[in-house]
């Protein structure tokens, strides 16, 4: 894995972020900001380039001036070129802390129409349920980078 660094500008601070260069599947690796069917924004902000571990911030639709912190794994390794299709596998868990959910995506991000996506899916786990069984909802999601 080669690693790629970017300098930013930004509020009349210079920010330093290195990008791990993932797979061609997914471009220079999934830092920025992706968008949820919801509408929700992912932001990865940091990938180490060693352990695959990312970090950044969930914003949902519904209010855009709140956050909450996002932390998972990338593992871009494992690409075998003698197979049909590669993928690289993506994680991500978000706590909703004082409203008391949290939910993972897991699944891959690769190409598709020329654009990274990340197809998931994903575990909603509620405190306060209706019943027993009704605490954790499964759903499939897909993120593609914002605009």
């Amino acid at each position: 894995m080669t690693v790629k660094s970017l300098t930013v500008l930004a509020a009349g601070a210079v920010l330093f972020i290195t990008a791990p260069s993932f797979a061609r599947d997914c471009g220079d690796g999934i830092i920025g900001d992706w968008t949820t069917n919801i509408g929700a924004t992912m932001r990865f902000e940091k990938v180490d380039g060693q352990t695959g571990m990312v970090s950044g911030q969930y914003i949902p639709a519904s209010d855009p001036d709140m956050s909450f912190p996002l932390t998972g794994f990338v593992n871009p390794n494992g690409k075998d070129d003698s197979k049909a299709h590669y993928a690289v596998p993506v994680s991500v868990t978000v706590s909703f802390g004082e409203f008391g959910g949290i939910t993972n995506w897991s699944g891959t991000c690769s190409m598709t129409d020329g654009k990274p996506v990340i197809e998931t899916e994903d575990l909603i786990i509620f405190p306060m349920a209706d019943y027993y069984w009704s605490h954790v909802v499964d759903n499939h999601d897909t993120l593609v980078v914002k605009d």
